[in-house]
């Protein structure tokens, strides 16, 4: 009787040890469900060896029959397109690779363009410690984020031959993004890109583990569902890979390293959750394993993973050749005959704060400064007089312009309208610098007008 105390006694004393990180316990469990996700497109491969391989990142396994989590940047090229070229930047010709875009291609940077595709994710899923311990999978975009969330789900389809995979995978288990605390220890896992140089050296890159806590949360660069932050490295390559917490669970998606700062943001394992569920199989088991219904989720939306229609490489060269031949100024899209007489414009005032009227011209702007810190509210203004606005919603596209001054997608929402009134108009925070383009749809996808607006710190 006393030993069966003593036994009782000693499982309440280790139930009640405090949890904690366990990065060896992690490395030994869970490195076959650490990927390496590397991206090539199959057309250059066949012409040379190695030619293919474009990109890569990290992802993690959470079903047995081969689901997985990474970052929509990871394989955004397999889904959007990519595209190889020569562009200028401050008169000075550069080469990258990009992800496809019509902005992209009627960019008066661009110079020339050499290849545009499709990737294939090829998974790596090592089953062993050593460089060559290690199997290679063909898998497909299931979805991605459509939003500011940056997740995708991809599914383990065939080997490398095309033949089905009939094996059980090693699933990572999933924790609650929503309950990790500040000053709580985080890992990060995955393969960041320590080597550069052919597919077959990036194959022998082995995984890395960063060790760190959770610094914080982030609300500026996505103000909606939030990024978390660990001073725990992040590099090029960890991007999809799974951050563990004090219970030894994937909290998140390694994601991004602020410029500023060097810390590092995850995103929340969490917002998976809508990522998934245009997949009914995988998103009902991933609930059972664990994945839970964020509670801040306004800015995810989902797409599936089919390829978009991209050009040619021809096509393009054949529009920049145009281009260069006869310069002519730039066309803006047909208004149609309803909105033909609208506008958008900005102000720093409401109309509450302007005696009731709408801002007249003296108190229009297209430039603003803002509080680095703090950010600014800048008032925005879809007007249609003298005609109603004769539709139930707008819809507004907020592009920001990146360093080769191509717009990207920073923000899209509705707004709620008075179908009878001529006018609409209501308040944006913005927190970051730069050049921004905003288009304005209806309802029911007429196009309404553009407009642009450049935010600057204060000095």
């Amino acid at each position: 009787m006393k030993k069966l105390n003593y036994l009782i006694i000693f499982l309440i004393i280790v139930s009640c040890q405090p949890k904690g990180l366990d990065t060896k316990f992690i490395a030994s469990k869970y490195y076959q469900g650490v990927v390496k996700v590397v991206l090539f497109d199959e057309v250059l491969e066949k012409i040379e060896k190695g030619k293919g391989y474009l990109s890569r990142g990290s992802g993690f396994i959470v079903t047995e029959d081969g689901y997985l989590f990474t970052n929509k940047h990871v394989v955004e090229t397999s889904v959007k397109g990519y595209v190889d070229y020569d562009y200028y930047e401050n008169k000075i010709k550069k080469s990258t690779i990009s992800v496809y875009s019509e902005d992209l291609v009627n960019s008066n940077d661009l110079i020339k363009v050499y290849n545009a595709g499709y990737t294939v994710p090829v998974i790596q899923v090592f089953h062993g410690k050593g460089e060559n311990d290690y199997n290679l999978y063909k898998a497909e975009v299931v979805s991605i984020g459509a939003g500011a969330y940056d997740g995708a789900l991809l599914k383990i389809v065939s080997d490398m031959e095309g033949n089905p995979v009939k094996r059980k995978f090693t699933t990572v288990p999933l924790g609650n993004s929503d309950n990790v605390s500040q000053g709580e220890q985080l890992c990060v896992y995955g393969y960041p890109a320590q080597f550069k140089g052919s597919a077959e050296l990036m194959m022998k890159d082995l995984s890395t583990i960063s060790v760190g806590i959770m610094s914080g949360n982030d609300y500026v660069f996505n103000e909606d569902y939030g990024y978390i932050k660990t001073d725990a490295e992040i590099h090029p390559g960890n991007s999809g890979g799974p951050v563990f917490n004090e219970e030894n669970k994937a909290i998140g998606i390694a994601t991004a390293k602020g410029k500023t700062t060097g810390i590092g943001l995850v995103g929340g394992i969490n917002g998976m959750y809508y990522i998934s569920a245009i997949d009914s199989k995988a998103h009902s088991e991933l609930i059972e394993n664990g994945l839970t219904l964020p509670k801040r989720s306004s800015s995810i939306n989902t797409i599936n993973g089919e390829q978009q229609p991209i050009k040619t490489v021809k096509e393009i060269n054949d529009i920049i050749a145009a281009r260069t031949k006869k310069k002519t100024p730039p066309t803006t899209t047909l208004l149609g005959d309803y909105y033909s007489k609208s506008k958008i414009f900005f102000s720093h005032l409401s109309p509450a704060k302007n005696d009731n009227l709408i801002p007249n011209t003296t108190k229009r702007h297209t430039s603003f400064n803002i509080d680095k810190s703090a950010g600014g509210k800048i008032w925005f203004y879809v007007d249609n007089y003298p005609k109603e606005l004769n539709t139930s919603k707008i819809t507004i596209l907020i592009d920001k312009a990146n360093n080769m001054g191509i717009y990207e997608k920073f923000k899209d929402f509705s707004v709620t309208v008075n179908s009878t009134h001529d006018i609409k108009y209501f308040d944006v925070d913005f927190y970051q610098e730069g050049q921004y383009r905003v288009k304005a749809y209806s309802a029911e996808l007429k196009y309404i007008n553009t407009a642009y607006l450049k935010l600057t710190y204060f000095k």
